[in-house]
C-alpha cells in the first residue's frame, strides 16, 4: 500500500526502563523483576507504532552520550530508520515501576541534557535539509530539550509549510502554546492542555469550544481532543465529530496517545479520509491500553478494533468566534 513519506521528530528522547516489584515500600531495598528497555519519547514511539502497523517512517532523534548510543541501537533494532542528531550531554532515562499487588504503575522521568540556544538553530537547519528531501507529514511529539527556545515548534511549522508538508503537533505547556504560531496542520490535546489554552486566552469553555476557537482562529486546520474512555473529538472549520472507542479492558494508558497519533498519521499518509484516519487512531489507542506497561499498539488487535469502532457522530457545526 502506497503512502506519503513520514518524518517523526523527537528532541528529548528517553531510554525507558520498565520493571516490577510486589509492593512499593519506603526505606527498603526492593527486589525488581527483569528490566525491559524501550527507545521512548513521543516521536520515536510514533515511528515504532507506525512500523508495527505495517507502515514506514524516518525518525529524527537528538541523542547524546552512551545512553544515546544504546537508544539508537534499540530503535534501529525495532526496524525504524533512525536519523541521529548528535547532542552534547547524556540522553535522559526514565523508569516505570509496576506494582504487582495493585496493578498501578509509577513513572520517574529525568530531565534531558541542557543545550545552548544555538543548538536549536542547528537542529532546525538539519531538519530543513531532511524535510527538503521530500516529506508528506512531519510528526513533532514530546517535550523540548532544556535550553531550546520555546518557539522551536512554531519555527518548525513554518519550515514544514515552506516545504509543502503537513505538521502534526503533540506536545504540552509553553512548547504547545508557542507552537501554535507555526500553524500546524493538526494538533492533539488532552483535557489539561485544552484547559491551559483556554486559560491563556481568557476564554474558558468546554474542550469542544476551545477546539472550535483554535481552528477558527487559524491556529490549526484540525484539532483532535483526546477524551480517554469516551474516545476522540475532532474539529475542523466545517465540522465537529466524535468517535467512540470499542469496549476493552484497560491495563495501562501509557502509549495510547502515541499509538493514536501513529495510526492517524499513517492512515492520512495513505490517503484515508479524516474520519477514517481518526477511527484508526481510536482503534490503535484501544489496542495500546489493553497491553501491559509501556507497550504500544499491536497490529492485529488494532485492525480488529477498527472494525468494531463506530462511525463518527457529527455534532452541530462549531460557531466561529466573533473576532475570527
Amino acid at each position: 500500500m502506497t503512502q506519503l513519506p513520514i518524518l517523526t521528530v523527537t528532541l528529548n528522547p528517553a531510554l525507558d526502563t520498565t520493571t516490577s516489584v510486589p509492593r512499593l515500600e519506603p526505606q527498603r531495598k526492593l527486589r525488581c523483576g527483569p528490566a525491559v528497555l524501550h527507545p521512548g519519547g513521543g516521536g520515536a514511539n510514533v515511528s515504532r507504532a507506525i512500523r508495527e502497523l505495517g507502515g514506514s517512517s524516518r525518525a529524527f532523534v537528538a541523542l547524546g552520550g552512551h545512553t544515546g548510543h544504546e537508544y539508537r541501537d534499540l530503535l534501529r533494532g525495532a526496524g525504524v530508520d533512525c536519523i541521529e542528531y548528535p547532542l552534547s550531554g547524556e540522553t535522559r532515562s526514565s523508569l516505570t515501576v509496576m506494582e504487582e499487588e495493585t496493578g498501578l504503575h509509577y513513572r520517574f522521568v529525568l530531565p534531558g541534557p541542557p543545550q545552548e540556544p544555538r543548538h536549536g538553530e542547528e537542529i532546525l537547519a538539519e531538519l530543513g535539509r531532511v524535510i527538503g528531501g521530500g516529506v508528506g507529514y512531519v510528526v513533532a511529539s514530546g517535550s523540548l530539550l532544556p535550553g531550546i527556545a520555546e518557539d522551536f515548534y512554531a519555527r518548525l511549522g513554518d519550515l514544514v509549510r515552506w516545504n509543502n508538508a503537513k505538521l502534526i503537533l503533540d506536545t504540552h505547556g509553553a512548547a504547545l502554546k508557542r507552537g501554535l504560531a507555526g500553524r500546524p496542520f493538526l494538533i492533539r490535546l488532552n483535557q489539561l492542555e485544552a484547559e491551559e489554552l483556554a486559560a491563556e486566552a481568557s476564554a474558558p469553555g468546554s474542550p469542544a469550544d476551545v477546539a472550535a476557537q483554535l481552528v477558527a482562529s487559524g491556529a490549526a486546520e484540525v484539532a483532535v481532543f483526546a477524551m480517554g474512555e469516551q474516545g476522540s473529538l475532532v474539529t475542523t472549520r466545517d465540522a465537529q465529530f466524535t468517535i467512540a472507542p470499542p469496549e476493552v479492558t484497560v491495563h495501562s494508558m501509557v502509549g495510547a496517545g502515541d499509538s493514536y497519533v501513529a495510526a492517524l498519521t499513517l492512515a492520512m499518509a495513505r490517503g484515508w479520509s479524516l474520519e477514517s484516519a481518526n477511527r484508526f487512531g481510536v482503534a490503535a489507542a484501544a489496542s495500546a491500553v489493553t497491553r501491559e506497561a509501556t507497550q504500544l499498539c499491536e497490529r492485529t488487535s488494532t485492525e480488529r478494533f477498527y472494525n468494531e469502532t463506530g462511525k463518527a457522530t457529527y455534532l452541530a457545526r462549531p460557531a466561529a468566534p466573533a473576532s475570527a
